[in-house]
């Protein structure tokens, strides 16, 4: 208990309950299950549906957060159906606590005001480039996700307002100094003790074993014994950075591409813009004109910004949308921003799917052209790397094909194709060499058209420019291993069997000698060697961790010392704790006073979440592992 709290909480309120990122609820698809009707429910929580579709957005979601955390080795996961219906089960939970806290905040009246949703959006990393907020790729982020501004801006007041909702339950939660003053005393206790290690190892070299115990213990432990299935496999390997290397690429082929690819070396022409938002409506377009009129009788686009538009963020900057290039915000932005010539000129009324806007060039960035000297180098590279992988893709077919064709051998393929075969040693799956490893590569040789049928394998595409077809050389069933072929083992094992039941035997006598008050002499024939450490602490790095353990789970003694035994990997001993010293701190650490809070309020969460469950009723039409 003591190491979970040093240690502290593995996670925050944030993490268990709704996560860091504002972004993830509207990627789970928290909109859909809050809005339109489904054809099926997943689950109703008192009267409100959770469609099926939010479920499914919400585990596909989950399946990319996992996909990207465990790289090629998801498939293995994925094709497990236990794992996917844990998954499925756990995002259904999650929006079912969602659902609750939805209606517990309806219910006790909390409302969250406009500003604190706009800071929340600028505070929102999502939304910042270079640690600034860009109000430009805010509109782009919540428009490619199918949000309009206003809609985005509801789905974060309901965000806080839940946030806001579970803080009222658990930050309430506190931990007296006191509390945090005893525990670090406990953790900050060193301890004195002496103790008497039996060494197994060389116990074990006096044992002789013999043959009916050393058949004894083979019967009585057949699964130490296994050996698992094992292959060894011929492979060919295509790999365009090893073609690379008989490539070649002359500097008349890197002056000829430099100077064909004129647009690649040549930055884009960029401009800089502010403007006046306004609703795409008839209201809208008596806006714009009135402050059309406005601009003619000279007032200034940054007060009418102020004024009129309905874009708040940017308003706060004179509308100001950062430097951008075409294709950023939409063709009719783009033709008219970069129709204008002059800093300072204004368009007519340009319509977007943001609604209408009134532009004003603030900003032009002429195109810039990077000198030969700067780009040779990198120019060669990706010549070199373009004939590698054209040369790789005809070797491709070529190898795709003949792995076909002529299934039951690689020479010929080899021969064909001027690569070589290769061998593998035997190894089981859990334990292949480097060369095989790769989860696609393992999932093809233990396929049955390599292993059963004894067939080359389809051709496989390890990664980009890496291909590899293999077959089976070698197969070993999984067995048990005759006693012949591990009899030195099992014999190793019945002596250090035999050593240790020798050395509790000792030990029980050195523990009855110690708790009798009597002197304790050590037999030097015996193999125990005497130690003693003074302050030791519960991290303390020298020391055998189950003899720490132990010292610090002995109780504290009255007078004299404690005495107790401990079994060990290699080792038994016997252990006095003659001393427990408390080290005063001049301050409670603030690290694990934080940790205590956090457990804390973790559990008032899990206790708000049962209470509301326990009070709403929740249906489950469609049972989670049906879906999908």
């Amino acid at each position: 208990m003591l190491e979970k709290i040093r240690e502290g909480s593995q996670g925050t309120i944030a993490k268990v309950v709704l996560g860091a990122v504002i972004l993830s609820f509207a990627l789970a698809g928290i909109g859909s299950y809050l809005g339109g009707p489904a054809e099926t429910v997943a689950a109703v929580v008192n009267d409100q549906k959770i469609s099926t579709q939010a479920l499914e957005s919400a585990v596909r979601n989950e399946r990319q957060r996992i996909q990207r955390q465990l790289g090629e080795n998801f498939e293995r996961f994925a094709n497990n159906p236990a794992f996917m219906q844990q998954v499925r089960s756990s995002a259904l939970e999650r929006l079912v606590v969602m659902a609750l806290l939805d209606q517990a905040v309806v219910e006790s009246g909390l409302v969250v005001g406009d500003e604190q949703v706009r800071a929340a959006i600028v505070a929102n990393p999502n939304f910042q480039m270079d640690g600034q907020f860009s109000n430009d790729l805010y509109l782009r982020s919540i428009q490619s996700m199918g949000y309009s501004a206003a809609g985005f801006r509801e789905l974060i007041r309901q965000d806080i307002s839940r946030r806001q909702y579970l803080n009222s339950f658990t930050e309430s939660e506190f931990v007296l100094q006191g509390e945090v003053e005893q525990l670090q005393q406990l953790l900050s206790q060193t301890r004195d003790i002496r103790y008497w290690q039996i060494d197994l190892e060389k116990l074990a070299d006096k044992v002789i074993p013999t043959e009916q115990q050393v058949q004894a213990y083979f019967d009585s432990h057949p699964f130490s014994y296994q050996q698992p299935e094992m292959v060894a496999v011929e492979y060919v390997e295509l790999q365009s950075a090893n073609l690379a290397k008989d490539l070649s690429v002359s500097d008349e082929e890197v002056t000829a591409y430099y100077q064909d690819n004129a647009d690649l070396f040549r930055s884009q022409e960029e401009r800089r813009a502010a403007h006046i938002l306004l609703t795409n409506d008839d209201a809208g377009r008596e806006k714009a004109a009135l402050i059309q009129q406005k601009l003619a009788s000279g007032e200034t686009f940054t007060d009418l910004v102020e004024a009129f538009s309905t874009d708040t963020f940017s308003a706060e900057n004179g509308g100001d949308l950062d430097w951008f290039t075409r294709g950023v915000m939409g063709d009719a932005f783009d033709e008219a921003i970069f129709a204008m010539t002059q800093e300072g000129d204004v368009s007519e009324l340009v319509e977007s799917s943001f609604g209408l806007h009134l532009i004003k060039l603030t900003g032009i960035r002429a195109p810039e052209v990077k000198a030969f000297a700067d780009v040779s180098s990198d120019i060669k590279s990706k010549l070199l790397e373009e004939k590698s992988l054209e040369l790789y893709y005809q070797k491709q077919d070529q190898v795709t094909n003949l792995a076909f064709e002529i299934p039951d051998s690689l020479v010929d393929l080899a021969e064909e194709t001027g690569l070589t075969v290769q061998t593998s040693v035997l190894f089981s799956r859990n334990k292949p060499p480097a060369a095989v490893a790769s989860p696609k590569v393992q999932d093809a040789i233990f396929s049955d058209q390599v292993l059963r049928d004894g067939m080359n394998s389809d051709a496989i595409e390890v990664a980009e420019g890496h291909l590899m077809v293999v077959r089976l050389k070698e197969h070993q069933a999984a067995r048990t291993k005759a006693l012949d072929e591990v009899k030195p083992l099992v014999a190793q094992a019945v002596k250090f069997e035999q050593a240790r039941v020798q050395a509790e035997t000792l030990a029980d006598s050195l523990l009855s000698t110690l708790n009798k008050g009597e002197q304790l002499i050590v037999d030097p024939n015996q193999p125990i060697q005497v130690m003693a450490e003074k302050d030791v602490t519960r991290n303390h790095a020298t020391l055998d961790a189950a003899i720490r353990e132990q010292a610090f789970a002995m109780a504290k003694p009255t007078e004299g010392s404690q005495y107790d035994k401990v079994n060990g990997s290699n080792f038994m001993a016997v252990i006095a704790l003659d001393a427990v010293k408390q080290v005063e701190a001049e301050d409670a650490d603030a690290s694990l006073k934080q940790n205590m809070e956090q457990q804390a309020m973790e559990r008032a969460y899990q206790e708000l979440v049962n209470v509301l469950k326990a009070k709403a009723e929740i249906l489950y039409p469609v049972a989670a592992d049906d879906q999908g």
